[in-house]
């Protein structure tokens, strides 16, 4: 156990460990369909220049996560997340059994919606009950046992020819994790801030009331959600396809076989969860802005390393590279995206921030089909977008506040809208 963990209380921890298993499941759950995207596309008859377009649809299912994360602010981040975890069973299990691409991409996108607004309610939780001196530490922790989830998808696709059903077992596999989670969901309590935030509100609320959090959204603090989308969408547009393309790029230009590709992913994975730990410590003792800063760039120029270099050392090295940085940059972005607004529309903010990041991805996926059908070349569609991902830098240094260290309180006040005194756009 660290230093940072006896300093937690042992319901957080036990509240980390809650929330975090079932982010394990679902990025073990996306790790199979970028791992098996071949085995699928081939099993379900997905055309190649479709392959692209096609992934992006299952994204999105964040569309539809949008409503269940806003709920949250609503009625409470402890019932969403017992619905959430629900969906993301029956959606799961069911997908081993879709027996067409459109079942599939349909399944898939209810998974996506489920396990999307998951994530987001997950980071508000943690955000809303660490001190503030831990609340780096204590997402990135989140982050990284999500992660973890990666991990078993690598270890397990290696023995994909093994399977009686193929990359259809996984599904199951995802499927009985879930099941153990929802049963362990029950002792979950609301947090500590909505209680208070919901006793405040009195009894009875009004449908204008039940609306407000996402008034709020575009009243409060405008300036920041503006920032946040100029940070969020050029990078998850100019990264989106590079991530997708990754174990196909392995297999068919450099020969990887479906095991290699999986030790790679589990291998380079162990030793990229560390971004994780990483951003959240310098994160909370240099501020979050400074984490950003660095690792935008080097992502995109280790992402660049990986898809022009023929050279297998320099392959391996730029793929761990970029995935530690990687890893700190996203859960540096969470974190913000749950600190810079207030508990009345904290989850609905997270939520935002994830439509517009897997939006954003999609309308990259869908450039990256539409570039090679003129260029003929994944590797060098995927090179192309790569060139407008570090644009989330600009806003990452002129306008976005830094958030490390201070309560959320004090970050973002609650802010009263017929106030005829607004906020500032950038406070």
């Amino acid at each position: 156990m660290t230093d940072a963990d006896k300093k937690l209380p042992r319901e957080q921890r036990m509240l980390l460990l809650l929330v975090g298993s079932s982010l394990f499941i679902n990025n073990y759950d996306l790790g199979i369909f970028a791992l098996a995207l071949p085995q699928i596309q081939a099993s379900l008859q997905i055309p190649e220049e479709s392959l692209g377009l096609y992934t992006g649809i299952i994204r999105f299912g964040v569309l539809l996560a949008f409503p269940l994360a806003f709920m949250a602010d609503v009625i409470g981040r402890r019932k969403l997340l017992l619905l959430t975890v629900i969906g993301m069973t029956l959606s799961t299990v069911l997908s081993a059994f879709a027996q067409s691409a459109p079942q599939y991409l349909v399944l898939q996108t209810f998974a996506r919606c489920f396990s999307y607004a998951e994530e987001m309610i997950c980071y508000v939780i943690i955000a809303e009950e660490v001190a503030p001196h831990l609340r780096g530490w204590a997402l990135a922790r989140l982050a990284a046992l999500g992660t973890l989830g990666y991990g078993l998808s690598s270890l397990l696709y290696g023995q994909i020819g093994a399977l009686p059903h193929g990359w259809r077992d996984f599904y199951l596999i995802g499927g009985l994790g879930l099941i153990v989670i929802m049963l362990a969901r029950r002792s979950l309590k609301e947090t500590a801030r909505f209680a208070e935030l919901k006793a405040s509100r009195g009894p009875t609320q009004s449908l204008r009331d039940h609306l407000k959090p996402i008034v709020s959204l575009a009243r409060a603090y405008p300036g920041r959600f503006v920032a946040l989308v100029g940070t969020t969408a050029p990078y998850s547009f100019g990264i989106a396809a590079a991530f997708a393309f990754i174990s196909k790029f392995l297999q068919e230009t450099h020969g990887f076989s479906p095991a290699q590709v999986g030790y790679l992913q589990f291998f380079g994975g162990a030793l990229s969860i560390l971004g994780f730990f990483a951003a959240g410590r310098v994160g909370d003792f240099a501020g979050r802005r400074l984490v950003l800063g660095i690792c935008i760039p080097l992502v995109v120029g280790l992402f660049l390393a990986f898809y022009l270099t023929g050279n297998p050392t320099l392959l391996v090295a730029s793929w761990i590279g970029c995935l530690f940085f990687y890893f700190a940059s996203e859960v540096t972005l969470s974190a913000m995206g749950s600190e810079l607004f207030p508990t009345s529309y904290r989850s609905t903010s997270s939520a935002a921030r994830g439509v517009i990041n897997t939006v954003s991805g999609i309308a990259g996926l869908a450039a990256e089909s539409a570039l090679y059908a003129v260029v003929g070349s994944h590797a060098l569609s995927v090179i192309i977008l790569l060139g407008l991902a570090p644009l989330a830098i600009i806003p990452v240094i002129f306008f976005l506040p830094e958030t490390a260290r201070r309560s959320l309180d004090e970050i973002s006040p609650e802010v009263e809208l017929d106030v005829e005194t607004a906020p500032t756009p950038f406070p």
